[in-house]
């Protein structure tokens, strides 16, 4: 069954203001802009996006505990008796390299959706499932010098549960640490931090924070699996010719959900030309944000379908549905996703 359904007057009248003059003079021309992409676009864009959320801290290795607030409000503590380089102890400044993702609307910008392996370590036929998140992290120390603190350093995010609360995936229970690696295209795809018997790393609540205990660098996200519950289907995305897996990404939100869970589809059927999603986790009578994206030159490609589904769903991206839009109008439309 295929499901043909197109962005409402709101959302409609959104993309047509968020738009630069540049934007709209190219929306409608589909068909052009998806010969004008290339492999590299969509890549490009989301690690300038990943770029452009960095924030940088210095602190100083006294022997004693740091904290710094990030711009949403994270508090990040730092042991600095911890930290060595090559197994020294390090004096001195020390700089803190640190991103923060939260909403769907900058989890699509940065690439960065929510997928983790159930179990086990990542490998490429891992079976990987939806996560419901509490914020996606990247964190990195090195010296004055720029040389990189060793792992084993102690550090703490406080990360405050309203930043990802509403709808209703707003349950703060459960959370544990995930951590994951990009590839060679820059996805990460989470897996399960465990201790030293092999258990997951539970995330505790305190007035109104998740806090995460870390002592290795790089990608962390506070996370737990999706539970789907009730009857559940494949579902099939029809992309216009031109677009695959190598340069656009379908994804799906909540309508509704709140802003803290985003999953990609990740197989695209080169028989028939479409993204599924097969495994049969996609829940039948859910409604769906439908997100594709793509990239042509400095601007994103993008399309948004809402839709229920029915069972079985073949959902429709026409050439038509697509729009160029900017950076900031990406955000605000997708920001503003009922």
């Amino acid at each position: 069954m295929k499901t043909k359904l197109l962005f409402n007057a709101a959302l409609a009248a959104l993309i047509f203001t968020a738009c630069s003059s540049e934007d709209t003079s190219r929306n409608g021309n589909a068909e052009n802009l998806k010969n004008e992409f290339s492999e590299g676009n969509l890549i490009e864009l989301r690690q300038n996006n990943r770029d452009n959320r960095k924030q940088y801290f210095t602190i100083e290795a006294s022997g004693e505990s740091v904290t710094v607030s990030s711009e949403k409000g994270v508090k990040i503590t730092v042991d600095t008796r911890t930290l060595t380089v090559n197994g020294r102890p390090v004096e001195g400044p020390v700089q803190i390299e640190y991103i923060e993702i939260f909403g769907v609307a900058d989890m699509v910008a940065t690439g960065m959706p929510t997928m983790g392996v159930k179990d086990g370590e990542v490998t490429p036929d891992s079976e990987v499932s939806p996560l419901i998140t509490g914020g996606e992290f990247f964190v990195n120390m090195t010296t004055e010098g720029g040389e990189n603190i060793d792992d084993g350093a102690s550090y703490t995010l406080a990360v405050p549960t309203e930043l990802t609360e509403g709808g209703e995936n707003n349950d703060t229970g459960g959370m544990i640490v995930w951590t994951g690696e990009e590839d060679e295209n820059g996805d990460v795809v989470w897996e399960q931090d465990t201790d030293e018997n092999g258990e997951p790393r539970d995330i505790r609540v305190d007035n109104g924070r998740y806090i995460m205990e870390m002592l290795s660098f790089g990608w962390c996200n506070i996370d737990k699996l999706m539970v789907v519950e009730g009857e559940r289907t494949d579902i099939w995305v029809d992309v216009p010719d031109g677009f695959n897996d190598t340069n656009s990404s379908v994804y799906l939100a909540y309508q509704g959900g709140g802003q803290n869970l985003l999953f990609d589809i990740q197989s695209f059927n080169y028989g028939i030309d479409m993204f599924e999603q097969l495994g049969g986790y996609v829940p039948v009578g859910a409604q769906f944000n439908v997100i594709f994206v793509s990239g042509a030159g400095n601007n994103w490609l993008l399309a948004v379908k809402q839709v229920t589904i029915v069972g079985n769903d073949v959902i429709v991206i026409d050439a038509s549905d697509i729009s160029s839009v900017s950076d900031p109008a990406l955000i605000g439309i997708l920001s503003s996703l009922p």
